[in-house]
């Protein structure tokens, strides 16, 4: 992708500093991006942004100036095929996570990221803009309700149950009778039995995955992220707002942003949606700053510097 060299510059937005280091790291995403376009181009894969995203196309023509992640979604038919063909397509050094891919990652929802570890090497700083951290794209599913009540009470009855046992399994202080009880229930309340010569955890987020995406378009009226709708029975939306996407300019690109978007926006973040609110989210700000220690660190053993453009 091209940028303008006065793309990588700090900037103030919204009264909010905007460091060069995130600006490379968001050319880095939109790298990413790029490549997960080509495969939904040639596959016919439908895609939209999504969270604050979303968000950031309507409201700033970009990024949120204090946001540092790239979200988009796809609806579950869709999402399928291209965790299919991405597994196959994506180009060498990036790499498609999710819970069918690697044993440690227990979310449903997939990402896109550029490597696994701290890269200083000419290639890659190329590639992504100068950016040595690992970044990624999130991608998330959006599922169908069931139309019938009797059939979504018991999608998310399953749905819980299965979260339920994850955050068993997550916490170290549960004994090994309570986790052989609760994957007793999950047997008679599912059929399902779990491989103990396989992670518990992934085989549970592979489980919960599934509950999600068990109704189909022609089964339902709404649509939702079935996870959210487990805690939050207000969480859906007409299918209609996803049906199609449309154009909007974002950064140096045009975003694909469903339909929908005001009726989408509206249910996350409110009627005043388009009032700028300083907030980071579930993860740290900047998301890169463990690996920015990481590299500090490296500096500090090699009795050398950090790099000016990697501090910025």
């Amino acid at each position: 992708m091209k940028f303008d060299s006065s793309f990588f510059e700090g900037e103030t937005r919204e009264d909010f500093y905007i460091r060069p280091m995130i600006k490379r790291a968001w050319a880095a995403q939109m790298e990413i991006l790029e490549e997960i376009n080509r495969i939904c181009k040639r596959h016919d894969i439908m895609y939209f942004a999504e969270w604050g995203t979303l968000l950031g196309a309507v409201r700033h023509k970009g990024f949120i100036p204090w946001d540092d992640d790239l979200d988009i979604g796809m609806k579950r038919g869709d999402y399928d095929r291209f965790m299919h063909y991405a597994s196959e397509e994506l180009p060498a050094g990036m790499e498609l996570v999710n819970s069918y891919t690697d044993s440690t990652y227990h979310q449903i929802m997939a990402r896109v990221i550029s490597g696994r570890e701290l890269n200083l090497k000419a290639e890659y700083l190329n590639k992504y803009h100068g950016c040595p951290y690992v970044v990624g794209v999130d991608i998330f599913p959006q599922d169908y309700v069931p139309r019938n009540k009797e059939d979504e009470e018991n999608q998310l009855e399953l749905l819980k149950a299965a979260n339920v046992l994850m955050e068993i399994w997550a916490d170290g202080e549960a004994d090994e009778k309570e986790k052989i009880d609760c994957l007793e229930g999950l047997k008679e309340l599912t059929g399902v039995i779990m491989d103990e010569d396989r992670p518990i955890e992934q085989q549970l987020c592979q489980l919960s995955d599934r509950i999600c995406a068990m109704y189909n378009d022609e089964e339902a009226d709404e649509i939702s992220q079935l996870c959210m709708l487990a805690t939050n029975e207000n969480y859906r939306l007409p299918k209609e707002c996803y049906e199609r996407v449309i154009q909007m300019p974002f950064e140096n690109i045009m975003m694909p942003v469903p339909v929908g978007y005001e009726r989408i926006l509206r249910l996350r973040y409110g009627e005043d949606y388009m009032s700028p609110v300083m907030n980071w989210g579930t993860h740290v700000y900047p998301f890169f700053k463990p690996q920015e220690e990481m590299l500090m660190e490296i500096c500090k053993n090699l009795n050398k510097e950090m790099p000016q453009c990697f501090a910025e």
